[in-house]
């Protein structure tokens, strides 16, 4: 999941569907729309993650995906980035791009659009 949808779906998702379900809302249009929230930020999750359970504590030992680079070298390095200049990096819409252009090209290398959707 995206950074930024990650941190939309904690802050606000998961809360507001705690919330919805607390108070027996379970048979709402807000519950749905929810809840559809949730379901489109999962899309492209899946894999295995292994934890250990120590004294109480869970602790991540690692995690896989067959289908997405949870972690690739080559694009968290600045000397492998051909189209990032780092004189950029005062400017937000630059730096935000990055994250954008991965985003939209893995939409489209899964048969996606990266078009609005109607």
């Amino acid at each position: 999941v995206d950074r930024n949808v990650r941190a939309l779906r904690d802050q606000f998702v998961t809360t507001e569907l705690s919330k919805i379900l607390y108070n027996g809302y379970w048979f709402s249009p807000e519950r749905e729309f929810v809840q559809s929230c949730l379901a489109k930020s999962q899309e492209t999750v899946n894999g295995r993650v292994r934890l250990s359970l120590i004294l109480g504590n869970v602790i991540v030992e690692g995690r896989m995906s067959e289908t997405e680079a949870l972690y690739d070298a080559e694009q968290v390095s600045m000397d492998s980035v051909t189209n990032f200049d780092p004189s950029a990096t005062t400017g937000f819409i630059a730096i935000e791009s990055i994250r954008l252009r991965k985003w939209g090209e893995g939409r489209l290398k899964n048969g996606g659009t990266v078009k609005p959707e109607s």
